[in-house]
């Protein structure tokens, strides 16, 4: 696995490295050193192919510090913070019937605190990008559905690498509701994502919540979320860890893993799982309407209060790499 995924970095890096060449530095223009303020509701700026922003600041504005509204290709955002956005980039046309994909891409060493809705919407089309570096820290008014990281549509080959998202926690629901608020969140349409070495805590839905297809996890760490890692589709982690995963209120049970929908497949290879031992959370938790396929290989788990796994819908297909009792596992059951 790890090799598969180092192979896969290293070639989309390359594509990338591309994109910064000297060939295309000649026509692109470049943002430097500015700073763009606003009241609160309008945009900051928006982007085009070749553009570059860099060490900047983006403060007190609505739907997209940097807004892609028509197909852009090449864009990098780097060195720059923002603070009091609605969401930082925001990814939606100006004209419906003509997508505005964004391609080759590169977002990288960026801050955003007291985020209200995304840091980064990305849909369409969109591919062929890296998000490195970036963290995001929501609002204590964050709006409904939050999330820090948001890809949707067909977006595809994106790579997310030590990116964070904190304390993106929906406001005002009533008990009865499900709380949403997610730290990553990635949809059915989308494929080959990766995560690597990212971060989530804080969340009143998932830290990671997943549905994409051929998605991949590495090194990332999920704590004090709802559920840690939230999982709809296809695709393996490794090395990913899960620490005290915590309700905040809504319907709804806590997981550290839990699995969803009616495809998921996955192979989980050395999950680390720790929780205090008044926390009873499930370590693995299945709710879905037709059968789970997982393998779990080499788990680290020391969760004393909790069970090992809970089904409340359909009976996983579960197995065990080496034999259950054979792995590193200290629950209640």
């Amino acid at each position: 696995m790890i090799a598969y995924l180092d192979r896969r970095t290293f070639i989309s890096a390359l594509a990338l490295a591309s994109l910064a060449g000297c060939s295309r530095a000649a026509k692109a223009a470049t943002i430097d050193g500015r700073t763009f303020q606003g009241d609160g509701s309008g945009e900051g700026l928006r982007a085009q192919s070749d553009l570059v922003v860099k060490n900047s600041k983006f403060l007190n504005l609505g739907n997209g510090a940097i807004r892609v509204n028509v197909a852009t290709d090449g864009l990098v955002v780097e060195r720059v913070e923002g603070r009091d956005l609605y969401r930082f980039l925001e990814n939606t046309a100006s004209d419906r019937s003509t997508p505005a994909s964004l391609t080759n891409f590169i977002l990288r060493r960026i801050s955003g605190d007291d985020i209200r809705r995304a840091m980064t919407r990305i849909r369409y089309g969109s591919r062929d990008g890296l998000i490195e570096d970036v963290i995001a820290r929501a609002s204590a008014n964050t709006e409904r559905y939050c999330t820090g990281f948001v890809l949707d549509d067909e977006a595809q080959a994106i790579i997310y690498r030590r990116c964070e998202a904190h304390g993106f926690a929906e406001q005002g629901r009533s008990s009865s509701d499900y709380w949403n608020g997610d730290g990553f969140s990635d949809e059915r349409g989308n494929k080959a994502i990766q995560y690597l070495d990212c971060t989530a805590t804080g969340s009143t839905d998932g830290g990671f919540d997943l549905k994409s297809t051929d998605v991949q996890l590495t090194n990332c760490v999920a704590k004090d979320n709802k559920r840690n890692f939230r999982l709809w589709g296809t695709g393996a982690l490794e090395n990913c860890r899960s620490e005290d995963p915590r309700s905040r209120g809504g319907a709804g049970r806590p997981g550290h893993f839990s699995f969803h929908g009616g495809s998921a497949k996955y192979v989980i290879n050395r999950p680390i799982v720790r929780a205090a031992a008044d926390n009873d959370t499930p370590v693995f938790l299945f709710d879905n309407d037709t059968p789970a396929n997982v393998e779990i290989r080499n788990a680290d788990i020391d969760a004393p209060g909790a069970p090992l796994v809970l089904v409340e819908n359909s009976e996983p297909n579960i197995t065990w790499v080496p034999p259950r009792e054979e792995q590193n596992i200290r629950t209640a059951e």
